[in-house]
């Protein structure tokens, strides 16, 4: 790079306050530098002065700094801050609703107060951290990842406690840790990329160390969710064309193993066990399970506003925090419960749509594997508490958790998509080479013999400098 064209960037950049944004920055005014070179040294003009001439034709370095740190300043979206602090004042405001109704269960707490607050310090914290790192880091977070649940499993089974490890009168439980595998599994596929099959299947195999150590302890529907999520992630990253693979070879060799595992799976015993319960409870109008019609009775005595008529609904003591949502219901009235929903469900559509303007792969399949998350948990929480559908292995609601394991680990994920919000456009793409070659060395027909000297194909990908 020329001296002056160099100096000029940096005092321009010395303006920009966000350090990761100068690589675009100074590529963008290079290119627009030598350009405008290009162009008067076609006119006849000597190099240095169509230099110096492209340079005072960009104006003044300090004042260009100052108006492109105004347009590379990271942005924070003040609208998903706002559905935060709605979430929160709506599970405070539903849990001392419910602890003035109900004689049994003890909903309000200024423990409860304290777990939220630490999980929106733990949210801040993540919100601040390069979500990069995901990539950038991925075999050694996993690594991090794996050893923690382990450490909490070996604890557990020594010490007795069925779902974690008890930690200052909190129980650390394990659950909720899985939540936060397909995050870490788009790091790996990302830091992957350009790999062929082999690398591509240790992606997809990466997942059955926490999926081992959450069936030990029985969460099958969390197991299920978190695999459906998974190879959501794995196919889409073939279909974006990370590995150097043949696209129809390796979604066929994802999904047909995935097929013959349900098989097996549906016909173990345990599941065979669970699955007799997977079915519309709406037809039995009875109620052959006592929790289900109680549920359903719960949504048909329901009113508009206030407290349902179903009768001492807050008195049956097996109906815990699993249920927030039919309690919520119950004390509310659909009004307040589906402006709830409405909000919820903007929150949703809005993250995907952000997602989806992601310049950056990685910060595109950051979000979307967080929002999918978030998304299918939920839909499983609404289905458990409507009765209509399903009552076993209730999972709970993100942002309004039974644990607070569960609520930090909601508020983690989304500390990292805010993250990816806030700087998934300040980043370069980044030209990589496949390890092997997509064409065809040789190729027959009609009895002549084709061969082809192999071009390594390339592709751009999004890369944090």
């Amino acid at each position: 790079m020329h001296t002056n064209i160099k100096s000029y960037l940096d005092i321009v950049c010395e303006q920009i306050r966000y350090k990761k944004a100068h690589t675009i920055i100074k590529k963008e005014l290079e290119e627009h530098i030598t350009d405008q070179t290009d162009a008067f040294i076609a006119k006849g003009m000597e190099q240095e002065t169509a230099i110096k001439k492209a340079i005072t034709e960009m104006g003044d370095p300090i004042l260009v700094g100052t108006e492109l740190d105004r347009v590379y300043r990271p942005k924070l979206k003040w609208e998903f801050i706002l559905f935060v602090f709605l979430f929160l004042f709506a599970n405070i405001a539903v849990r001392f609703i419910m602890q003035k109704n109900s004689s049994y269960i003890h909903f309000f707490t200024m423990d409860n107060i304290i777990i939220l607050l630490m999980s929106v310090a733990v949210m801040a914290i993540f919100y601040y951290i390069d979500f990069t790192i995901l990539a950038n880091h991925s075999k050694m977070i996993y690594g991090i990842y794996v050893a923690v649940m382990l450490l909490l499993h070996g604890y557990s089974m020594l010490f007795g406690f069925n779902h974690g490890i008890l930690f200052l009168n909190y129980i650390i439980i394990i659950p909720p840790l899985i939540y936060i595998f397909p995050v870490i599994l788009v790091g790996l596929l990302y830091d992957c990329r350009g790999k062929s099959y082999g690398t591509m299947i240790l992606c997809g195999c990466s997942f059955l160390i926490p999926a081992l150590i959450e069936f030990d302890k029985g969460h099958n529907i969390a197991i299920l969710l978190v695999a459906i999520i998974s190879l959501i992630l794995l196919l889409m990253s073939i279909c974006k064309g990370w590995f150097s693979v043949n696209k129809i070879y390796a979604l066929l060799l994802v999904i047909m193993p995935t097929i013959l595992f349900l098989i097996i799976i549906c016909h173990l015993p345990q599941f065979d066990y669970k699955l007799s319960e997977l079915h519309f409870a709406i037809t039995e109008p009875m109620g052959g399970d006592y929790v289900r019609t109680i549920l359903q009775a719960n949504i048909k005595g329901a009113v508009l506003f206030g407290k349902g008529n179903l009768g001492n609904f807050d008195n049956i003591f097996f109906l815990n925090l699993d249920y927030l949502l039919a309690y919520a219901l119950h004390f509310c009235g659909w009004a307040i419960f589906l402006l709830f929903f409405a909000i919820y469900f903007f929150f949703i559509c809005r993250g995907f749509l952000l997602a989806y303007k992601q310049k950056s792969q990685l910060g595109f399949m950051t979000a979307n594997a967080i929002l999918i998350t978030i998304s299918l948990i939920s839909i499983w929480n609404i289905a458990c508490n409507s009765g209509f559908f399903i009552y076993v292995n209730q999972l709970e609601m993100p942002f309004f958790p039974n644990s607070g394991s569960s609520s930090i680990m909601f508020f983690m994920l989304m500390g990292i998509l805010l993250s990816v919000f806030r700087t998934g456009d300040m980043v370069t793409e980044n030209i990589i080479k496949y390890d092997y070659f997509k064409q065809n060395f040789v190729n027959i027909s009609e009895n002549t013999i084709h061969i082809s000297i192999p071009i390594p194909f390339k592709k751009n990908h999004i890369k944090q400098k």
